[in-house]
């Protein structure tokens, strides 16, 4: 993963990146692995050429990895949003503002900034949030250390926590504190048999660069919504 040269601003290659770093990880031996192998295919390449690829090299039992692999990694879900902060110098001591999703907020502020008595090297920054899930047993979790989030060159912050879909603390850190909030929510749900709620084991990246107010404009990307 380390050897990759992308552009970590870039959503798409980012995506790849972080992808990658999950299957990577599941594989014991991810240079040799046939479910690495195809799964980077199904990243860079798309599922189509995953499963020629794995009839090619292992006839019906690669057919049935590379079905595997697939579903795995089209239950890996990602989430982005994007926002700003504005700030400058003041007598010597530095301000910064609090983050910000509008983009016409955002250019209002950085003008009050620019026009301030007394305000200097005024700039925005852009953060793109970006957190992908993948699903997880929580019977079958890691109990040491091992699980770590991936080293993406050039990220403001990377952190890595678990997460029940929608429900309980919006970041778990590790296997005994799941099995504590799953008693929890077991304990307050009031249907006795409604599905249990979905783990996932999420890694958040966080990118920062600055950039001119002209730049400041809501992401196409659609991801926010969902995958």
């Amino acid at each position: 993963m380390t050897t990759l040269e992308l552009d970590m601003n870039n959503p798409a290659e980012l995506d790849m990146f972080v992808r990658l770093a999950f299957i990577a990880e599941r594989a014991h031996d991810p240079a040799r692995s046939l479910s690495a192998r195809l799964a980077t295919v199904v990243v860079t390449h798309g599922p189509d050429t995953a499963r020629a690829d794995a009839q090619y090299e292992a006839g019906e039992t690669g057919a049935r990895v590379a079905e595997r692999v697939i579903a795995y990694m089209a239950a890996i879900r990602t989430a982005r949003v994007r926002y700003w902060s504005v700030s400058y110098v003041e007598h010597g001591h530095d301000r910064r503002g609090s983050m910000i999703e509008s983009p016409e907020t955002t250019r209002a502020q950085y003008g009050w900034a620019v026009e301030r008595f007394g305000a200097e090297a005024v700039r925005i920054t852009e953060y793109t949030d970006t957190r992908t899930s993948v699903p997880v047993d929580p019977d079958a979790l890691p109990r040491d250390d091992r699980r770590q989030a991936p080293a993406v060159p050039g990220a403001h912050q990377v952190t890595r926590f678990y997460a029940f879909d929608g429900e309980g603390p919006a970041a778990i850190p590790d296997a005994a504190a799941v099995a504590l909030a799953r008693k929890h929510l077991r304990g307050i749900r009031r249907q006795r048999f409604a599905l249990p709620p979905v783990l996932l084991d999420t890694v958040r990246v966080v990118m920062a660069r600055e950039v001119t107010a002209d730049e400041v404009a809501r992401p196409v990307d659609p991801a926010r919504a969902g995958r």
